[in-house]
């Protein structure tokens, strides 16, 4: 594909997307893809390594 016609398709596609935008309908995150219940939380983050979410949410303020 040449040039000029690559950088035709990308202003196609950019315009595209703006005039979506502008118009309020985007795209959602699923439920599905939602952080789920406290102990999924507390699971996933055990299994990381970090700390558990009780012991998390009890400090003042998040570690930097």
């Amino acid at each position: 594909m040449d040039s000029e016609r690559l950088l035709k398709l990308k202003v196609i596609a950019m315009t595209a997307v703006i005039l979506e935008e502008s118009s309020g309908d985007y795209l959602q995150t699923s439920p599905q893809r939602s952080s789920g219940s406290e102990w999924s939380m507390d699971h996933r983050r055990v299994a990381m390594g970090r700390g558990n979410l009780l012991r998390s949410k009890s400090k003042r303020s998040t570690s930097r």
